[in-house]
């Protein structure tokens, strides 16, 4: 299998990045002054996890694309519209890109493997 189609590995790297850059990031930068943010962030990388630890072939493709793709077409528009979040931009160019690459792989390899057995 190619790394493309490796939906387990996506759903890894995003669900740590998530969970320890997202989580972690949003405390450094706000502190306990934005714990709604900080939960939202550690909530999602519960549910990254365990589409990619407690499912597996058909279940964890759809997982990863119900759950990622729609994550990769909100940091495409907030790229594109300019969109704020907390004052800042949600999704400046160029360091959306990142993201946006990082959600989308989950997402394709999710569409590619949606009828696998």
């Amino acid at each position: 299998m190619n790394i493309i189609q490796n939906t387990k590995l996506w759903l890894i790297v995003i669900a740590l990045g998530h969970t320890v850059l997202g989580a972690g990031g949003a405390y450094a930068t706000y502190g306990n002054d934005e714990l709604a943010i900080i939960g939202f962030f550690s909530v999602v990388g519960v549910y990254l996890f365990y589409a990619a630890f407690m499912t597996e072939g058909q279940t964890q493709s759809r997982l990863a694309a119900v759950l990622c793709g729609p994550v990769f077409v909100w940091f495409v528009l907030c790229a594109a519209l300019g969109l704020e979040m907390l004052g800042d931009p949600a999704a400046p160019m160029p360091e959306a890109i990142m993201p946006i690459v990082l959600w989308g792989m989950p997402a394709l390899s999710g569409v590619m493997g949606w009828n696998t057995e």
